[in-house]
């Protein structure tokens, strides 16, 4: 098992079948699916979702990628990853368990994830696309020096940006 990244208490690796059952019970546990457009949270979306990010390479040029967030009691969380070329960016997302929302996890891997990000793709600009009632997601990512580009009305979503370095 690859692990992508390690922050001081995070890891971010591949995810793996015996993440499934947290993640279907997060995926379905109204708190944390608020402000997420998740079309299938069955267990077999879930399954679906596990097999076809197993072999996804972090900062890969793959268009959609997930991974999971672990701490040392276990899964944590997940990453979405889009990758855009013909955009010139790379859009984020996260989830993190509701018993450890809003302690830090998310401010965390997202920081350790940009930098990362910023360093193998300068150019691109780092996208996140928050719901406007997700007061705690909005400030995260003020807080992690994304600007509020504009509310896109046609996804209900504020989009958040760091620029990319081009010249």
């Amino acid at each position: 098992m690859a692990v992508f990244l390690k922050t001081k208490g995070l890891f971010l690796r591949n995810l793996e079948p015996e993440d499934a059952q947290v993640l279907f019970a997060y995926r379905n546990d109204p708190q944390c699916a608020k402000y997420q457009r998740w079309e299938d949270t069955s267990m077999e979306a879930v399954r679906r979702l596990i097999d076809m990010a197993r072999e996804d390479v972090f900062l890969s040029e793959k268009e959609e990628q997930h991974y999971a967030i672990y701490n040392k009691e276990g899964l944590a969380g997940d990453l979405s990853y889009f990758y855009t070329e013909g955009d010139y960016c790379v859009t984020l997302g996260i989830t993190i368990v509701p018993e450890l929302q809003r302690r830090g996890c998310a401010f965390e891997m997202l920081k350790a994830v940009v930098q990362a990000v910023q360093e193998r793709y300068p150019a691109l600009d780092i996208v996140a696309l928050i719901d406007r009632e997700n007061t705690p997601s909005l400030a995260l990512f003020e807080k992690l020096g994304f600007y509020r580009e504009c509310y896109a009305e046609s996804i209900g979503s504020y989009v958040y940006v760091i620029d990319g370095k081009r010249e």
